[in-house]
């Protein structure tokens, strides 16, 4: 009996051990949580914004898809229109450890935000219309494309969508978008290509690797003109890499290293772009507690007032340090970024008459011209007299462009990325055709629709994404925005006195801005220097 209670006493002292063993692990465990949340993320005494959740129905981007989209709206809104961040996945950034409306709710209440509208909106999903058929799951579709389809579908669906409940803000300095995972390239890619309604990207754990075509982005990113967009980015060292596979455990590539070339190619091009890296994986862990600072970072100095606190692009630092490689320097081509002009028609008429090369995809040498004939042809003679023609090395042939020594010749196609380059016999025909130029493309561009040549053998492309410019070895070195963002440059040509105003069309407008480089005159041919090799 003695036996059995001493057992007894000493199993009761044993589970108060090992219950404070437990207590104290615990305690231990939190206290070296590497990632706990701040107060900004709890509840706190503030007044409180309010969630409404609702579904936006199919529309025209995503055929026959319903789309589930919360509305957070800040406390006390009045009727002026609100800035608006929107969330990707946004069931994700409501629940769990981001939190984000109480984020809102405390960085308002501290005046660390302006008060704003959050747009919560998830993936779509296409339903099955049996029982005993499988749902088609939209998110890959939608955010891991490089098109601009998502974003037409926000601005042209959501957005107005959201309207309805309350007037938004059509400031680009007063919108921001963010995503997780694939979500973050999306976020990314819609402020890429509409950088006039977007100015702010959060991206936690972005998925920038070989997926369909994310890992392309840094070398966009580099030879791009820049775009004024501020973004915070966030990773783990550990996001899809083990002890054992330190080179990525998934086809696709390794997340911090692509995290890292895609901030490195933004520091390079000048953006006001933060990256943390930290310990964990692919999970929230990090991002859910660096969401109020990231907020804070992201919308610091905004004010509506306009002008004030605006997000503008600036020349990288690095540029005026010994060692900076200006070779293909947007900078060292152009006298400022974006500031393409607009012609109206009177002055358009007077610039015609001062264009080094006419916008109708022909080519004038000191002989003759050349141009597009019938039935996929390249011709060459006198305007009423043709000397002779061949067949175009492709079937969508777009314009023509003649080197600045005139003895060289461009033909675009508009269906393909690369590009020809043929040499001109003595008589002016064009011979030894090559598809020399490589153009940089997205999901769905394809193909240039008309070229012009400078000075030193560049080779100036209108194509969907811009004014690609190849060095004269064939390289895309460079891509000049379109003077009217996610619309196509459709021809281009050199004009003015000097022959360094650089022409182009979109959207049926004209369009000019003055260059650092220059073009030769028709009557003056000159030999442009050897091209790095």
């Amino acid at each position: 009996m003695h036996f059995v209670f001493l057992v007894s006493y000493t199993s009761a002292h044993m589970r108060a051990a090992l219950l404070t063993c437990c207590l104290l692990l615990s305690l231990t465990a939190k206290a070296q949580e590497p990632y706990p949340l701040t107060p900004d993320s709890e509840v706190q005494d503030v007044p409180h914004g309010t969630v409404e959740k609702t579904t936006l129905p199919p529309g025209q981007f995503y055929p026959g898809t319903p789309h589930t989209v919360s509305i957070y709206l800040p406390p006390n809104a009045g009727a002026e229109p609100l800035p608006y961040m929107v969330f990707l996945d946004g069931s994700g950034y409501l629940g769990g450890r981001m939190r984000a409306a109480t984020v809102f709710d405390n960085l308002i209440a501290k005046h660390q935000l302006p008060p704003m509208v959050g747009i919560f909106i998830d993936p779509g999903v296409l339903p099955a219309i049996r029982p005993d058929a499988q749902n088609r799951y939209e998110r890959v579709f939608e955010y891991d494309s490089l098109s601009n389809r998502y974003v037409n579908f926000l601005m042209q669906e959501v957005i107005p969508f959201v309207e309805k409940r309350h007037a938004l803000s059509k400031d680009p300095n007063a919108h921001a978008i963010g995503g997780t995972s694939t979500g973050a390239v999306c976020a990314f890619v819609a402020a890429w290509h509409r950088p006039d309604q977007f100015h702010r990207v959060l991206s936690l754990i972005g998925t920038y690797v070989a997926m369909k075509g994310a890992d392309t982005l840094p070398e966009l990113v580099r030879k791009t003109e820049p775009k004024p967009i501020r973004i915070w980015m966030q990773d783990g060292a550990n996001d899809h890499i083990t002890p054992d596979e330190p080179y990525g455990t998934f086809y696709a590539g390794t997340w911090p290293r692509a995290n890292q070339l895609l901030f490195d190619a933004l520091q390079f091009s000048g953006y006001d772009a933060k990256l943390t890296i930290g310990t964990g994986g692919h999970d929230t862990k990090q991002g859910s507690a660096e969401l109020p600072d990231a907020l804070r970072w992201l919308w610091r100095d905004y004010s509506p007032e306009k002008g004030i606190g605006k997000i503008e692009v600036h020349p990288p630092a690095a540029q005026s340090t010994a060692g900076f490689d200006k070779r293909g320097s947007i900078w060292s081509t152009v006298d400022a970024v974006n500031n393409w002009e607009s012609l109206n028609e009177r002055y358009m008429h007077q610039e015609k008459t001062m264009m080094l090369m006419t916008l109708d995809g022909s080519a004038i040498t000191q002989k003759n011209v050349i141009y597009l004939g019938a039935e996929n042809t390249i011709s060459w003679g006198t305007r009423d007299v043709q000397q002779g023609h061949i067949q175009a090395p492709t079937n969508a042939i777009g314009g023509l462009a003649l080197s600045a020594d005139q003895a060289m010749l461009v033909a675009t196609d508009r269906e393909h990325r690369h590009q020809w380059s043929m040499q001109l016999d003595k008589e002016g025909k064009p011979i030894n055709p090559e598809p020399f130029y490589r153009l940089e493309v997205l999901d769905d561009e394809t193909g240039a629709t008309g070229a012009a040549f400078d000075s030193i053998g560049q080779v100036y492309f209108a194509t969907k994404i811009g004014v690609q410019i190849a060095e004269a070895n064939g390289r895309i070195a460079m891509i000049l925005n379109s003077p009217i963002p996610d619309k196509p440059v459709d021809n281009i040509a050199f004009g003015g006195p000097d022959h360094d105003w650089l022409y182009v069309t979109s959207d049926g407008k004209l369009f000019r801005r003055k260059m650092k480089t220059h073009a030769v005159p028709v009557d003056k041919p000159e030999k442009p220097p050897q091209p790095p090799l």
